[in-house]
């Protein structure tokens, strides 16, 4: 199964493009991406916290409208990467990045065998060791002084194939321990 973790803000949403028509164009962009890649999505966006995690139900009027642009577009969406936070003690916590968002959902799902991610956000600094997935990033712009040049564009199309063409290392590591356990 191919799967694009997808962000919200920065890929369907810009700072200057952000009008439900603007939001259509770009799901009908995903959309093409989907259908070519056969692809599903998964919601890495912040605003996943406000979708059920087992239904993928919302309360969110926003994200209820772009659930029903997914339908119109023919987008799957499969689910959302879980909200994980790190305690530091009782009282506080240290939120984890997306990054270890979506490598536990990959380790939860090794049915999944090629990922892109479509976000603006650069995951964790390019110097962290700490960053598996950053080579199945394709970086959107949230804000430039060009907006034609915000959020996912046709020209993404081509890099998100070449990223789906890498193979999935954390299903490798999954399906090689349960395999040794059986």
């Amino acid at each position: 199964m191919n799967v694009i973790f997808l962000d919200f803000d920065g890929t369907l949403d810009t700072i200057h493009r952000n009008s439900n028509e603007d939001i259509e164009r770009r799901i009908a962009i995903l959309a093409n991406i989907c259908k070519e890649y056969n692809c599903k999505v998964v919601i890495e966006a912040s605003a996943k916290s406000s979708i059920s995690e087992d239904t993928l139900e919302t309360d969110s009027e926003w994200i209820r409208i772009i659930f029903d642009l997914f339908k119109k577009y023919g987008i799957e969406c499969i689910g959302r990467t879980p909200n994980v936070i790190r305690r530091l003690s009782e009282t506080s916590y240290l939120p984890i990045w997306k990054e270890d968002e979506i490598r536990l959902y990959l380790f939860r799902h090794p049915e999944i065998e090629h990922y892109c991610i479509l976000d603006d956000d650069d995951l964790y600094p390019k110097n962290s060791d700490l960053n598996k997935v950053r080579d199945h990033l394709v970086k959107t712009i949230y804000y430039s002084r060009n907006p034609d040049e915000e959020g996912i564009l046709e020209c993404h199309k081509e890099e998100v194939g070449k990223i789906l063409k890498k193979d999935n290392n954390i299903r490798k590591l999954v399906l090689k321990y349960k395999n040794n356990i059986d």
